[in-house]
């Protein structure tokens, strides 16, 4: 497959005064996720289509990981940009947009929110992060089922809101309101399937001001005990809320439940997102077998493999 690759290195020095570096394209043809799918990606494709009995994988898929090949890549398009003041000039690489595992558009999407949240939403407040992680049967649940994601979702956030504002009762603070704001990660750091739940809540309260408006108190960090606790209430909160959905928390990952509309729609997509929940490999002579890892002994050879 073509991967558009350009050898020749874009850059021009248009730094102003007082700028210690010049802009320099990014070569996304150059990392390991570009490659691998690069010279993969076809021959993937395929298999599917083979295992899939001639369907393959649905549209948006496919769609997704060729657009990904052509982010950034000079020759699949760019916009020349030129200063009327100096005349220099630079060239950009169209991005894909993807809103998928693209490193660059989902960075640039989480750049963005991160600083919108610092600059206009938080004013400084003190603030903690909260990691739901789940079940590998709900994370595969949850990746297609959005709207059990939200309710399951908004569990954690009603429990996270109680627990400060029960907190600040128990201090005398009455009629207190917390907030909260949460980003849903899909992925975990080998890109395999793994929804879970990034939250910034405010460690405190707002209470009505006697002068109008509001008043934020904070609350002192939370002990290790307290934790405990608040993670048993949402376990069981969201065992309870997943059961009346036809999901057994209790099962075996491997057992399959009853109601799997995915596994309906398109069994080849199920099969996968399956297999990437439990870190398998679900394609090729190796599938079924753990994915194999670099990198998680620190004291291996480099380039030692691990299962």
């Amino acid at each position: 497959m073509e991967a558009g690759a350009h050898s020749t290195e874009w850059g021009v020095d248009n730094r102003r005064e007082g700028s210690s570096r010049p802009y320099v394209r990014r070569r996304p043809e150059d990392g390991v996720l570009h490659s691998v799918l690069r010279e993969h990606l076809e021959a993937f494709f395929e298999e599917a289509r083979t295992r899939g009995a001639g369907e393959g994988l649905p549209a948006f898929v496919e769609r997704e990981l060729r657009e990904f090949l052509s982010c950034g890549v000079m020759a699949r398009g760019f916009a020349r940009f030129r200063c009327d003041g100096c005349g220099h000039e630079i060239l950009v690489a169209f991005s894909c947009k993807g809103r998928a595992f693209c490193p660059s558009c989902c960075g640039r999407r989480m750049a963005d929110l991160a600083a919108h949240l610092v600059d206009d939403v938080l004013g400084g407040l003190p603030v903690r992060q909260w990691v739901l992680t789940l079940p590998h049967r709900l994370r595969y649940a949850l990746a297609w089922d959005h709207g059990l994601c939200r309710a399951v979702l908004g569990v954690f956030i009603r429990a996270l809101l109680t627990f400060e504002r029960r907190r600040a009762e128990r201090r005398g603070i009455r009629r207190g309101r917390g907030g909260a704001v949460t980003a849903i990660q899909r992925f975990g750091s080998a890109l395999n399937l793994n929804v879970h739940f990034h939250t910034l809540a405010v460690q405190g309260v707002f209470v009505d001001d006697p002068r109008g408006g509001l008043r934020f108190v904070p609350n002192p960090e939370p002990t290790d005990l307290e934790v405990a606790k608040l993670l048993t209430t949402i376990s069981r909160r969201i065992t309870r809320l997943v059961k009346r959905h036809g999901i057994e928390l209790d099962r075996p990952s491997e057992e399959v439940d009853c109601l799997d509309p995915l596994a309906s729609e398109s069994p080849l997509l199920s099969g996968i997102s399956g297999a990437s929940v439990l870190g398998r490999v679900a394609t090729g002579p190796r599938a079924g077998q753990a994915v194999l890892r670099v990198g998680r002994n620190p004291d291996a050879p480099p380039g030692h493999l691990e299962r």
